[in-house]
């Protein structure tokens, strides 16, 4: 039975949105992988070209239909840097990466896995879709001698109090910066020493935080009522009271970052990738990294337990006899 595209993805994305509490950015990335999904099987079904302002709502489906070839080719069509169908993600870029792929097939079959539910479709074909290959990319980290170097109190490095609190929160917790942007001043226990963030899918986590990043966050809170002007309920503010935008705190980081590191990226992620790697280098277990960081599975963590130069050393030193 035919329904318009939008009456099933429509609602599959009310579930995520009500019932699995997804947040509003994967909301846009899901809905926009579903419209170059209609799209490409319209142009399937028609063999013409989609207009520019393609309507899915006006495009009606059957999705039991749609055999597990089409999804394929689907996939392959994402794979192909001549396909005259998706607009690329830039100018720049010959087709989509192994792991926007990925996401789009666990879109498909997150879809499908809803639509079975539902008793919209009889079988769930993208079940039977598999995942490309990703390639194994290590995580862009700092040394902890560059950390060092960077927060050294006695450096040649000079911070704002709202600077240093930022920076040294941000290795002392691994947390992400949207999660530093949406701190509360409630949020964060000086006598405890924890802060609790809002993670992916709205999920509250509790982190703990050391000696320097609380020195930190005490001054700048001693300065911080200066600029508080508009009595916000946001840890960390500009100097006209307002909330700190994502990019503000990313050039911040980058330019400090620039003055340790000749690393191609200096961003606020490369914090978090420090702060993971030198924890699980000084025999932290990865289970306890994995809930710091708010990983929902271990794979991810994972990335972390690569080898660095400092353990290569060590395990060489201890157990080569010509050491």
């Amino acid at each position: 039975m035919k329904k318009s595209f939008n009456k099933y993805t429509d609602e599959y994305l009310e579930y995520l949105e009500v019932t699995k509490n997804y947040s509003p950015n994967t909301l846009i990335s899901y809905k926009n992988d579903l419209l170059q999904f209609a799209k490409f099987l319209y142009v399937t079904e028609n063999g013409i070209e989609a207009k520019q302002d393609f309507d899915p709502g006006a495009y009606d489906i059957d999705f039991n239909k749609i055999p597990l070839a089409i999804l394929k080719s689907f996939v392959a069509e994402l794979s192909d840097p001549a396909s005259k169908i998706f607009n690329k993600p830039s100018k720049t870029t010959t087709k989509f990466s192994k792991k926007s792929i990925s996401r789009k097939i666990s879109v498909l079959k997150s879809l499908y896995k809803f639509l079975s539910r539902e008793g919209y479709v009889s079988k769930n074909t993208a079940s039977n879709l598999i995942f490309p290959r990703l390639d194994k990319k290590l995580p862009d980290f700092l040394s902890k001698k560059e950390m060092e170097d960077l927060l050294d109190e006695k450096g040649e490095i000079e911070f704002t109090t709202l600077e240093k609190a930022i920076i040294e929160l941000f290795y002392s917790t691994g947390m992400r910066l949207s999660e530093l942007i949406g701190l509360k001043m409630n949020n964060v226990d000086l006598d405890k020493k924890t802060v609790k963030v809002l993670g992916k899918g709205s999920k509250e986590r509790i982190i703990p935080f050391g000696e320097y990043a609380l020195k930190a966050i005490k001054n700048y809170l001693q300065v911080r009522d200066i600029s508080d002007i508009k009595k916000s309920p946001n840890l960390f503010i500009d100097n006209k009271g307002n909330k700190l935008y994502e990019m503000k705190v990313y050039r911040l980081i980058n330019k400090k970052l620039s003055l340790i590191t000749e690393a191609k990226k200096k961003s606020p992620h490369v914090l978090r990738h420090s702060f993971a790697t030198h924890l699980l280098d000084s025999g932290a277990d990865i289970r306890a990294v994995k809930d710091l960081l708010g990983h929902e599975s271990l794979s991810t963590t994972q990335v972390y337990t690569h080898v660095t130069p400092e353990k290569l050393k060590k395990a060489y030193k201890q157990a080569h006899p010509k050491a």
